[in-house]
């Protein structure tokens, strides 16, 4: 194999790391983090829009600091905080916020200084899921996006346009039911199919 072929076949695997893995790859090597962030801001250009307002519900309650699985070494709020980043860079316009006892509103920022006010939002205590859908729902947009592991301490109301909720921990029996769109993953497919979900509605 050509040298050229082979830098091809490197950059061509390297776009395809995910937010999260480059969130994990940090925590090992806080030197590189600059570096780091501008090659997975670099993955996430050129995706398509998701156009018209977005309000994005994060969950920070304290069963998102367990791991995602028994083997696994990343924790459910990295996957959620990675699909934040990426959500935060499609959106045309953007609001989130995050919840546990409280419903807290963070500032839009980008990479992993996003990551980091999510974490530091609030104490990551309970799971009022309901109250923060109330809240949010009295604020106009086009969709809203749960990034959750589906432990709840309340009703989950329905939301007020297209609502979905993302599943980071694959319960069997979770809260995204009714009028939600249920979607079980944190990888970029889940804005592609909401992109697409939307243009077929």
């Amino acid at each position: 194999m050509s040298r050229k072929s082979t830098s091809a076949t490197h950059v061509e695997a390297y776009e395809k790391l995910l937010p999260f893995r480059f969130i994990t790859a940090a925590k090992y090597a806080p030197a590189l983090e600059s570096s780091l962030e501008s090659a997975m801001m670099r993955c996430l250009s050129g995706m398509e829009k998701l156009t018209g307002k977005t309000v994005l519900l994060v969950d920070v309650s304290g069963s998102m600091d367990r791991s995602l699985s028994a083997r696994s070494e990343v924790v459910r709020m990295d996957a959620a905080a990675g699909v934040a980043i990426l959500a935060r860079e499609i959106c045309e316009q953007f609001e989130m916020f995050t919840f546990s006892n409280r419903t807290v509103q963070i500032p839009a920022r980008h990479g992993f200084a996003l990551r980091d006010t999510i974490v530091s939002s609030q104490d990551h205590c309970g799971t009022m899921l309901g109250t923060a859908v109330n809240q949010v729902n009295s604020i106009d947009h086009d969709r809203l996006i749960v990034i959750t592991d589906e432990q709840s301490h309340e009703v989950v109301p329905n939301p007020k346009r297209n609502g979905y909720i993302v599943n980071v921990a694959a319960y069997r029996n979770g809260v995204g039911y009714g009028a939600w769109t249920y979607i079980d993953g944190w990888s970029e497919a889940v804005l592609d199919y909401i992109c697409e979900f939307e243009r077929v509605d």
